[in-house]
């Protein structure tokens, strides 16, 4: 995938992943207030509001560090998560217009720095994402951001504790996308010099921790925000530490010798031994699809629907769950066959890999003229698991149906 800007179709490879987690229940890497977590990361996500490396980035940085307008409800792990107030009590949609949306604010909340949350923090914080002329705009940020907000048309203050946001076109998924947007404290950005850089590496946001050591690919050291305004999500820990160990065997060795409490995705081969450890394992069935972003671009083979189908049909997905231990669910299409969108698609997604060298001999390719194709992948990452390894396992698979995979890691 030589031009990632122009992404069309999808070849899926793995549905509804199985997010893993490992901690110690007891023994040498059982902290007292102490809590240090592996993360999958190859490096501390952006902690300046906006984070990079995905979800993971959002678990362990944006929603540790701030707040949204609305959080997800993260209460219950047998049910979806919907929408809760967080630095909005409340919010509705005007009955004559409906592009516009009307939030209330909470009143008391203050950032890390002691300043006050407001309106006027709310038009700056969605200014530095969309207004290119603002002082405070930031294009890296909104290349981690904006594609999330796809309605967004503009903001204003009502009252220091009222907000009115208009979207390009009534759109009911609004609240679904406001709420990525983490609040950063004005007063701190104009106190490091209106520099993001600086503001990183002393943020100031109004979430239950605040950052206390920041070492690049090493480590992030958090403490509790003991004033923060949700008593409930106040820390009980003294500490939290946050290490990048994007290997999963070195993640898993990590936690085997005590380096670290807890991790996500060890490595399936050391299950048994985790298991016999005395560690505490967590799994649950989140709907993340790991598939492929096909180029659509002119020459590209993908733009042969046989070509797609082809591949689609020559993945093994019972062997990438088995290849992650069993934690992981085949897929069947671009959500889960239990969703309500899955509907009902023609094209039955499933593992015939002869049916899938016919439709490769039928678009021009065959054992010694195989369809060449080159992907971008990345070594880690959020709700990627073992993305090297399953990679490659991909790569075997479309083999045998005349596809020769060039991967270039990134």
């Amino acid at each position: 995938m030589s031009n990632r800007n122009r992404l069309k179709h999808r070849f899926t490879a793995l549905a509804a992943s199985a997010l893993l987690a490992c901690t110690a229940l007891a023994g040498p890497a059982a902290a007292q207030g102490h809590l240090r977590i592996g993360m999958t990361a190859n490096d501390i996500p952006l902690t300046w509001g906006q984070p990079d490396n995905g979800f993971e980035g959002y678990r362990f940085m944006g929603l540790l560090l701030y707040d949204g307008l609305l959080n997800f409800d993260l209460t219950s792990p047998d049910k979806p998560s919907g929408l809760v107030p967080a630095l909005a009590e409340s919010f509705e949609v005007s009955k004559t217009d409906p592009t516009k949306w009307t939030f209330k604010l909470r009143k008391g909340v203050k950032f890390h720095d002691g300043s006050e949350f407001n309106a006027d923090a709310v038009v700056f914080n969605m200014d530095r994402l969309f207004d290119e002329k603002a002082p405070q705009y930031s294009a890296q940020m909104v290349s981690l951001t904006n594609f999330r907000l796809p309605a967004y048309k503009a903001v204003k203050k009502i009252d220091d504790y009222t907000v009115e946001f208009e979207t390009k076109t009534p759109d009911a998924f609004w609240p679904f996308q406001v709420c990525y947007v983490m609040m950063a404290s004005p007063k701190q950005w104009e106190a490091t010099g209106k520099d993001w850089t600086k503001f990183a590496a002393a943020p100031s946001g109004t979430g239950p921790f605040k950052l206390t050591t920041l070492k690049s690919r090493e480590l992030a050291e958090l403490a509790p925000n003991k004033e923060h305004w949700d008593k409930t999500r106040v820390p009980k820990l003294d500490k939290l530490t946050l290490v990048p160990m994007p290997d999963p065997s070195a993640r898993t060795a990590a936690l085997l010798s005590g380096q670290v409490d807890w991790i996500e995705a060890p490595s399936p081969d050391a299950m048994p031994r985790i298991k016999s450890s005395n560690f505490d394992i967590v799994s649950n069935i989140y709907p993340h699809i790991w598939s492929w972003h096909l180029n659509r671009v002119e020459g590209s083979p993908w733009n042969d629907i046989r070509v797609r189908k082809a591949a689609n049909l020559a993945v093994d997905r019972k062997g990438i769950v088995e290849l992650l231990g069993g934690y992981g669910v085949e897929a069947a299409g671009h959500v889960p066959k239990t969703d309500p969108w899955f509907g009902k698609p023609s094209f039955d997604i499933k593992t015939d890999v002869e049916a899938a060298k016919k439709l490769m001999t039928e678009a021009g390719y065959s054992a010694s003229k195989p369809a060449k194709i080159k992907m971008l992948i990345s070594a880690s990452g959020s709700g990627q698991m073992l993305p090297l390894q399953m990679n490659e396992y991909l790569q075997q698979s479309l083999k045998e149906a005349y596809f020769d995979i060039e991967y270039e890691v990134v």
